[in-house]
């Protein structure tokens, strides 16, 4: 899947794939992930310097877990006050999920890339895309990996409250920057 977006007057586009893990131990994972869903999402942007500096803002659900997305924080920063799993310039966000327990699951993420404003408070955070993937599995175990598909302003604009309440010295801009994903 490729999505394109703009900023500020700068082009970019990410391009998204939801594959399954096919090789888990090269991937730092277990032989038990193997056919779990692997993401990888590659940022290009037309920004440089700090411009380009950007942060993926991932959320997941597991319904029989929870009824809400909660953040899904990379695990060596699940303490870090900020927002992001990953962000730097031009980030790739990389998430190859595991299989903890057999029988039914609905795993899903939702993925946003962000930036903070050029000339504004650096803790605000601007929705550039968004997508969902995740999988079921079956009451045998058998996995089915979702298709990536675009998420829309009101997709993140449902996570905000969440946000704001998690992290409360950031601000989360509404959804609009989402509906000039193209």
């Amino acid at each position: 899947m490729e999505i394109r977006f703009d900023f500020g007057g700068e082009h970019g586009r990410v391009m998204v794939e939801v594959v399954p893990n096919a090789d888990p131990v090269a991937l730092g994972k277990t032989e038990r992930e193997r056919g779990m869903p692997v993401c990888t999402a590659s940022v290009e942007f037309s920004a440089g310097g700090y411009r380009s500096m950007l942060g993926w803002v991932q959320l997941v659900r597991e319904p029989a877990a929870t009824d809400r997305f909660e953040v899904d924080p990379f695990d060596l920063f699940a303490d870090s006050s900020a927002p992001f799993a990953w962000y730097g310039f031009r980030p790739v966000l990389f998430d190859a999920p595991s299989r903890w327990r057999s029988g039914t699951v609905q795993w899903q993420a939702h993925s946003f890339l962000t930036i903070g404003p050029w000339d504004g408070d650096r803790r605000h955070v601007v929705p550039l895309v968004g997508f969902a993937w995740g999988y079921e599995q079956d009451a045998e175990d058998r996995l089915h990996l979702s298709q990536a598909r675009l998420l829309r302003p009101a997709d993140w604009d449902g996570h905000r409250g969440y946000l704001a309440e998690r992290y409360p010295t950031w601000t989360f801009s509404d959804g609009s920057p989402l509906a000039g994903q193209r």
